[in-house]
């Protein structure tokens, strides 16, 4: 791995080894993406307000290191070869030092302002450091982007109308996983599945039985996030995304279900966009 430092001298890189919050972006070539999402982090004083930033590079080129290097309070590390969505997370997770996580990827732009964004990240901290919650999800609720479909998946067994009920009762056990989709279809979720899903404030807290593991924008503690990471290495999956361990796949099976972690959902922060092509679209914008 080789390893490349920001231009920037700002006390969030000064002492990483003191680090409460570090944020970490992982990236693969995606250049016009990799800018814009990295633009949306200085307006909103990402790097600013976190102990520590770091964009982790997957086939790292010069082009890379000069973009990292054009914004304020960022390192930047990477690997010479592509070591996959799995390989690229574990790496990131390595090369960030503080004791909770924020993992994003180069698609995820920050669409709330600089006082939401600190407020938000603030109370997700508090409930982690409270035992409330395992994992706080960060994508935005109301704007979560390209390849969001949980309202959707949602009110494929409990919208309205004898089809849901059918599916329901067809498919109990996947009707059973979408309840946790529901904070983002319904606003009394808390009331309609009291079971699993229960609100702490502004966050609903959902059991890890009815909502599944996203790499999307979330904030961990630095041991569960290595605790996630280790499960996903030592349990190898078939299924691969162009031929690469994907830490979705390889946890989302009964070990996440049975575990009950704690999954909290708020309001987010980040959007999903890509804008010089992906596996899924060609070109996309963000809301302003």
């Amino acid at each position: 791995m080789t390893s490349t430092t920001s231009r920037d001298d700002s006390a969030a890189c000064e002492n990483p080894a003191t680090a409460r919050l570090s944020v970490g972006v992982l990236s693969f070539h995606a250049h016009e993406t990799l800018k814009k999402t990295l633009s949306s982090y200085e307006k909103g004083g990402l790097a600013e307000y976190a102990d520590d930033a770091c964009v982790f590079f997957n086939d790292m080129t010069a082009e890379d290191v000069r973009i990292c290097q054009s914004y304020r309070g960022w390192r930047c590390e990477g690997s010479p070869v592509n070591l996959g969505l799995l390989g690229g997370m574990d790496a990131l997770a390595h090369a960030m030092h503080g004791d909770y996580l924020l993992m994003l990827q180069n698609d995820c732009p920050l669409i709330a302002d600089a006082d939401a964004m600190r407020r938000y990240l603030d109370d997700s901290m508090a409930l982690l450091a409270a035992g409330k919650a395992d994992i706080v999800r960060c994508r935005s609720h109301d704007f979560p982007g390209q390849g969001f479909a949980d309202k959707k998946k949602f009110e494929r067994f409990y919208g309205k109308g004898w089809r849901s009920a059918l599916r329901r009762l067809l498919r109990p056990a996947k009707a059973r996983r979408a309840i946790g989709r529901a904070p983002y279809a319904i606003d009394d979720a808390d009331r309609r599945f009291p079971s699993f899903i229960t609100r702490h404030g502004d966050f609903l807290i959902v059991d890890s039985s009815v909502i599944n593991f996203t790499d999307q924008p979330f904030l961990i503690s630095r041991p569960f996030m290595f605790q996630l990471l280790d499960r996903a290495k030592s349990h190898p999956k078939k299924r691969t995304l162009n031929g690469f361990q994907v830490m979705e796949i390889n946890l989302n099976t009964a070990w996440w279900r049975q575990s009950h972690f704690k999954v909290a959902v708020g309001e987010g922060l980040f959007t999903h966009a890509r804008f010089d092509g992906g596996f899924r679209i060609k070109r996309a914008t963000a809301p302003a």
